[in-house]
C-alpha cells in the first residue's frame, strides 16, 4: 500500500468533507427559522435524484473501476471506447429524465403536503433546481475518472472544495441580500455542480491526455457490458432507497409536514458521518482496484485490512461525541424550533448501524472491484423492502410515529452488515469466514472506550454556549486520537500517521 499517497488523498479528502459539512451545519438551523417546516423538502427533492440514479448506476458504478483497469494494462484503445461510451449514453439518460422530472415539478402539490408557512412556487422552484443538478453531474460525471484512474483523488477535493466556496457564496449573497427563497439551495448546488465539472474536464486533459471524447469511440455493446454488470448494482440503490432513502417522504404523507423536518434535522449529524465514512473508504478505492487490475490479491487483502482499521480510527471518535455530546449540540444548533430530546433520540436511532459499518465499510467496494455484486444486491434489495414493510406495519399498527421510520432501517442495517458483509468478503477474498469480525469487534471496543473517556467532559463541565463546545471538544479530540492510535492502529499505520505528522511539521 502507498502509504504516502494514501496520506495525501485522505488530507484532500477530509479537507473537502469538511468545507461540505460546516456549510451544511450553517444552513439547516438558517433555512428552518427562516422557512418553518420546509427543509425536508430538500431531503425529499435528493431523494428523487437519489430514486433516478437507480438507474443511472447501472452504467456509471462500474464506469471508473472498467476504464482504470484498461489504463493500467495498457489498452487505451479500450479505455477511450468505455469512457466515450459512458459519456454519450450519460447525455442520452439526461434527455429521458427531463420528462418525469418535469411532471414532478408541475403536479408537486398534488403528491406532497405542503405546509401554510411554505410558498407551492418556492419548492416547485427548488425541484427544478435540483433536477437539473443531478441532470448536469450525470452528462459531466465521466471527467472524474480521470483523479480516481491515477490516483491522485486530492484533486478531486480541490474541484470539490471550489464548487463548494461557490456554492457558499452563491447562498450567502441570496439569503442575506435577498428575500429568503427554499430554491436558492438548489440554484447554489447548480453552480457547485458546474464548476466543479469545469475543473474536472481540466484535470482530465493533464491526466489522461490519450482520453479523447469520440463518436468513433462509441459501441453499445460497451454499455450494455456496463449495464449488465451494473443492473445489479442499481438493484442495490433500490434497496438503499428503500432502507433509508424514503423516511422524509413517509413521514410526510403518513405523518405530517413537521415530522418530515424532525426526521429530516435528526438525521443530519448521522449523514455526515455516514459520509465521512464513505469519504474515507473511497480513499482506498484507487489502489484496491488497480492492485486488482494486476492481480495482485495479497496487496488488495493488505490494502483492506489496514482500510478497515483506517477508517475505525477515524469514524469512532465522531460515533463516541455523538453518542455523549449530542443531547447538547442538538440544544445549541436547533434552539427552540425543534425539541432537543426527541431529535437526540432520534439521531441515535438513525445512528445505530454506524456502531458496526465503520469496520465493514471497505468491504462493499471489494464486492464492486471484484464484480461480485449479485448476491450483494440481493440483500440489500430484501432488508430494503423489510425495512418499508415493517415501517408500514408499525405506523398502522402502533403510536411509535417517527421513532418507528428511524428506528427499523438501523435494526435491518445493522443485521447486513453483521450477518453479510463481513462473512462474504471473507468468501470473495478466499479468506477464514472469521477474518473480519475482528475489525467490528474493535469498533465497538474503540467507541466505548472513548465514550467513557470524554464522559467526564458532559459531566463535569459546564457547556453553554459554541465555544465552550469548542474548547472541550479540542481537548477531548486530542485525547480520544491518542487513545485510538493505541488501541486500533497496528504498527504500519501508526508509521503512516506519525510521518504525515512530522511532515506538517516539518513544513
Amino acid at each position: 500500500m502507498d502509504k504516502k499517497r494514501i496520506a495525501i488523498n485522505m488530507t484532500a479528502q477530509l479537507l473537502a468533507f469538511a468545507v461540505n459539512m460546516l456549510l451544511g451545519f450553517i444552513l439547516v438551523p438558517v433555512i428552518d427559522r427562516m422557512i418553518p417546516n420546509a427543509y425536508g423538502f430538500t431531503d425529499i427533492a435528493n431523494k428523487f435524484v437519489l430514486a433516478a440514479q437507480i438507474v443511472v448506476s447501472a452504467l456509471n458504478t462500474m464506469a471508473s473501476r472498467f476504464i482504470t483497469v484498461q489504463i493500467h494494462r495498457n489498452d487505451r484503445e479500450e479505455a477511450n471506447q468505455y469512457f466515450s461510451s459512458v459519456f454519450f449514453a450519460n447525455i442520452m439518460m439526461a434527455l429521458v429524465f427531463m420528462l418525469p422530472a418535469m411532471f414532478v415539478v408541475v403536479y408537486l402539490g398534488h403528491i406532497f403536503q405542503i405546509p401554510a408557512e411554505a410558498s407551492l412556487p418556492d419548492i416547485q422552484m427548488l425541484f427544478f433546481f435540483i433536477f437539473l443538478n443531478f441532470l448536469i453531474s450525470i452528462t459531466t460525471s465521466v471527467f472524474g475518472v480521470a483523479p480516481f484512474s491515477k490516483d491522485r483523488l486530492e484533486l478531486s477535493s480541490i474541484a470539490t472544495i471550489l464548487g463548494e466556496v461557490i456554492r457558499l457564496t452563491v447562498l450567502f449573497v441570496s439569503y442575506f441580500f435577498f428575500r429568503p427563497y427554499l430554491w436558492y439551495v438548489g440554484c447554489a448546488s447548480v453552480a457547485s455542480t458546474v464548476i466543479q465539472a469545469i475543473v474536472n474536464v481540466y484535470f482530465t486533459r493533464k491526466l489522461l491526455p490519450d482520453m479523447k471524447i469520440q463518436r468513433s469511440y462509441f459501441r453499445w455493446g460497451k454499455v450494455k457490458e456496463l449495464v449488465s454488470l451494473g443492473a445489479w448494482n442499481s438493484v442495490t440503490r433500490l434497496g438503499q432507497l428503500l432502507q433509508d432513502g424514503l423516511r422524509t417522504s413517509i413521514a410526510n404523507i403518513m405523518i405530517s409536514p413537521a415530522a418530515m423536518t424532525t426526521i429530516s434535522i435528526s438525521n443530519q449529524v448521522p449523514t455526515v458521518i455516514s459520509n465521512l465514512m464513505a469519504t474515507m473508504a473511497g480513499v482506498f478505492n484507487p489502489q484496491m482496484t488497480i492492485a486488482y487490475a494486476k492481480e495482485d490479491m495479497d496487496r488488495l487483502l493488505e490494502i483492506v485490512r489496514s482500510a478497515n482499521r483506517i477508517v475505525v480510527f477515524v469514524i469512532s471518535i465522531p460515533i463516541a461525541f455523538m453518542t455523549v455530546f449530542g443531547r447538547t449540540f442538538l440544544q445549541l444548533w436547533i434552539g427552540g424550533t425543534q425539541d432537543p430530546e426527541v431529535l437526540y433520540l432520534l439521531m441515535m436511532l438513525n445512528a445505530g448501524t454506524m456502531f458496526v459499518s465503520a469496520s465493514v465499510q471497505v468491504l462493499y467496494h471489494v464486492f464492486l472491484i471484484m464484480k461480485k455484486v449479485k448476491m450483494t444486491s440481493v440483500v440489500v434489495l430484501t432488508s430494503g423492502v423489510l425495512t418499508v414493510g415493517t415501517v408500514f406495519i408499525l405506523l398502522k399498527t402502533t403510536n411509535l410515529g417517527v421513532y418507528a421510520i428511524a428506528g427499523v432501517s438501523s435494526f435491518y442495517l445493522i443485521l447486513q452488515d453483521l450477518l453479510f458483509a463481513p462473512m462474504y468478503a471473507a468468501h470473495c477474498l478466499k479468506v477464514k469466514w472469521y477474518t473480519f469480525y475482528g475489525d467490528i469487534l474493535l469498533e465497538l471496543v474503540s467507541i466505548c472506550i472513548l465514550c467513557l473517556v470524554i464522559l467526564p467532559f458532559q459531566i463535569f463541565v459546564k457547556i453553554d454556549g459554541w465555544i465552550t463546545l469548542f474548547a472541550v471538544g479540542i481537548v477531548a479530540g486530542i485525547l480520544a486520537l491518542l487513545v485510538n492510535f493505541f488501541i486500533v492502529l497496528r504498527r504500519g499505520e501508526r508509521e503512516m500517521v506519525l510521518e504525515q505528522v512530522k511532515n506538517k511539521i516539518h513544513r
